[in-house]
Parts: structure tokens; sequence; C-alpha cells
């Protein structure tokens, strides 16, 4: 599974968790504070010590690999008041630190609180991509 960090776009800098939002962890945040928020954008920008709103979720998409990748936009269906073993799919919209300018779209699903499916493949019916990719419409 992919380690994700906050990270400072402008000075490097990478705080704990803890000191930028309420969770833990990234599967925490996004079950406990993304989700219920209707998927606001603004959490996933923090404003950084440097003083600039330069906080972004930062990953690599594999052991060792040297580039990093940051979140510009995270959209999902769910859970809307389904049980707690229920499933999140979302859709990323990232960027390589390499070449920002370049946006990458990172279909994932995440299962309740638990990270394990952020790094592994979603298929999705149809009708429920359709669903997912006019989500991320509106974010336009």
């Amino acid at each position: 599974m992919a380690r994700y960090w906050w990270q400072c776009l402008s000075c490097g800098d990478r705080p704990a968790w803890l000191k930028v939002c309420r969770s833990r962890s990234v599967a925490a945040f996004i079950w406990d504070e993304l989700a219920p928020s209707r998927w606001d954008q603004s959490l996933l920008n923090r404003r950084c010590a440097c003083g600039r709103r330069a906080l972004r979720i930062t990953y690599r998409l594999k052991r060792g690999d040297p580039e990093r990748v940051s979140v510009k936009h995270i959209v999902g269906l769910g859970p809307d008041g389904a049980p707690p073993g229920d499933t999140l799919t979302m859709l990323w919209e990232t960027f390589h630190h390499s070449s920002p300018g370049t946006r990458w779209i990172d279909f994932k699903y995440q299962r309740a609180r638990s990270p394990w499916g952020l790094s592994r493949r979603l298929v999705l019916e149809k009708k429920k991509l359709e669903r997912l990719l006019r989500a991320y419409e509106g974010l336009a």
C-alpha cells in the first residue's frame, strides 16, 4: 500500500497528519472528513506553517519510485448513510511533481475506514462510472 503524507508544495515541509487535520491517516481523513463534507475540495489544500496554502496529500505511485504525486481533487460516491462496511468509489485528480501541469486521473476505492482498496484496481459498472464522472465534472 502506498504511504500518504501532507507536503507543502512551496517549502517542502511534511507535517504529521494530526497537525493538518483531525484524522490520523488518509483513510480516516477520507471516511471521517472528506466524504461527510460532500467532497469539499478546500479540505485538500491546507495552509502550511510557511504561510502558503500549499499543503497537499502526496504519495509515490509505487515503492522505491522517486516520483511524487500530489492530489488536486477527490470526488466520490457514497457512503450516504450506508452501513460501516460499505464502499466509497472515488476519482482522484493528481499531478506528478516533475510535471505539475499534466493532470492524471486515478480511480480508487475504500471500504469503510480501511486503506486496503486505495492501492487496488477499481472496477465499476457503467452507471456508477457515469455518476462518478458527473460528480467530477461539477468541479469545473
